[in-house]
């Protein structure tokens, strides 16, 4: 996946995520409208630039934005 496509996704994942809150990936990825591999792969992106945080709970992975 080229960066330009993994840096767009990661903004509309930024921009879900301040507007909505934390939340599971599942429900990221049907609120994006991404494919699984791209939300993961964004996902990554962000957290090597630390804006997110990935909060695993049970079998539930949900996602919260750094400030």
């Amino acid at each position: 996946m080229e960066l330009e496509k993994i840096q767009n996704n990661a903004s509309v994942i930024e921009a879900t995520l301040e507007a909505e809150g934390i939340m599971p990936i599942d429900e990221l990825q049907d609120l994006t409208n991404m494919e699984e591999k791209e939300v993961l792969v964004a996902l990554d992106w962000l957290r090597e630039k630390e804006r997110v945080q990935l909060l695993p709970s049970g079998k539930v992975v949900s996602v919260m934005l750094v400030f």
